[in-house]
């Protein structure tokens, strides 16, 4: 009998680039490579043929349906009730990897309730545990979504926090916040469900390009991420940009992200009206993550202007370890866990949230001193292999099993 399995559920569209997939290959490659053997189901499509040509990625087993999901990919409610069906059919599957491994877990992530509650149903009844991830505050409601969508949340968050969590033997969280929020809400309830952190994840071998060079022209600040709300703070971000550049004629503001959505980029259209050198302010669209990679390497340095919101409170975002991955020094908002890990001046510069003179202020720190920002942006690579590296991270996982 084999050691060690991991069986992980998750309903990934991997035809489109997104924080969250990337995070789960990187947990999956370092389960894989620390000797777990990895087992992905995936409740609507299979993975694309780049992910299953991928050499990084050929030790994790997908299991997926035989027929693609486009069918019902207009019909919400019917993707929602296949989903249902499927998690039934992997029950032999379930039951042969109990046999054929002596630990085996079902690690799921998020609030996706209903599917989840079934197949950790259906794990219990072959006593397999069942971990489950959470990289966000449980509760978080968007003011800009309307009032049917924000029902459904609360709902989801309810049924989550009430019912499903109580069935988890280990939660793992992104954040201190988040730890410390359900501590509080197993003591409420009396119990005592193991809760650790598992620090953002990051394959830094895929974000450092041996062969990328700076443009000399320009020095790029990039941006990579939402463009609508207040999530990561683009407003701030444009408004301080537009307070330096002048200084700077060979500076560039980079920003790559879904800019299709016309009604929710108003704002962001305001600023930019307001600017008439506006063809130095670049929207790339959504790239995939070969282009993504290309352009975050070949960049003079990597920006995120996160507000201090609840999101940023109880998160912690995976983009900022991809950026730190490439070397480049980045300028970050002191939100959430942030300042727990960096440190202004010494591996990446560090500005006060919700303030556009603070980041400005930065900005022009960094764009005027390439030598040390070539320095910081070094020590930021270093931070990762320490802290954020996936092999290391994932370890975590292994040793709760």
């Amino acid at each position: 009998m084999k050691d060690k399995a991991v069986i992980f559920v998750d309903s990934a569209d991997f035809s489109t680039p997104s924080a969250p997939l990337f995070r789960y290959l990187a947990i999956m490659r370092g389960l894989c490579e620390n000797g777990v053997n990895v087992y992905w189901f995936l409740l609507y499509a299979g993975p694309t043929k780049e992910i299953l040509s991928d050499p990084y990625y050929n030790k994790i087993i997908f299991i997926h349906p035989s027929k693609k999901m486009t069918a019902f990919k207009n019909n919400k409610l019917i993707a929602y009730l296949y989903k249902f069906t499927y998690i039934y059919k992997v029950k032999p599957l379930i039951n042969n990897l109990k046999t054929k491994y002596k630990q085996v877990i079902c690690l799921t992530h998020g609030d996706n309730f209903f599917p989840d509650y079934i197949l950790a149903k259906l794990c219990r009844r072959n006593k397999i545990k069942i971990y489950n991830e959470m990289t966000e505050y449980p509760k978080l409601l968007n003011k800009d979504l309307g009032w049917i969508k924000k029902m459904r949340i609360y709902i989801r968050s309810k049924l989550y926090l009430n019912y499903y969590i109580f069935e988890m033997d280990h939660i793992f969280v992104i954040s201190n916040a988040l730890k410390h929020f359900f501590d509080t809400h197993n003591k409420q309830y009396n119990k005592k469900i193991p809760v650790s952190i598992l620090n953002m994840v990051v394959e830094p071998d895929r974000y450092r390009c041996s062969d990328s060079s700076i443009d000399s022209q320009y020095k790029d600040i990039v941006y990579v991420g939402t463009m609508y709300g207040d999530k990561d703070g683009v407003y701030y971000l444009l408004e301080a940009f537009l307070k330096i550049y002048q200084d700077y004629p060979d500076s560039r503001l980079i920003l790559i992200g879904d800019n299709t959505r016309t009604s929710r980029m108003q704002k962001i259209n305001q600023i930019m009206n307001h600017n008439s050198d506006s063809d130095r302010i670049i929207f790339t669209g959504q790239l995939d993550r070969k282009g993504v990679i290309e352009k975050i390497n070949s960049a003079y340095c990597l920006v995120l202007s996160r507000p201090n919101n609840i999101q940023a409170k109880y998160g912690f975002p995976t983009k900022l370890g991809e950026y730190l991955s490439t070397g480049k020094p980045v300028i970050v908002t002191s939100v959430g866990d942030v300042p727990l890990f960096l440190r202004d001046g010494e591996n990446a510069y560090i500005a006060k949230p919700d303030d556009v003179d603070a980041f400005a202020n930065k900005l022009n720190e960094c764009l005027s001193d390439p030598i040390k920002a070539s320095f910081i942006g070094k020590k930021g690579e270093e931070l990762v292999y320490r802290e954020f590296n996936y092999l290391e991270v994932t370890k975590n996982i292994v040793y709760s099993m």
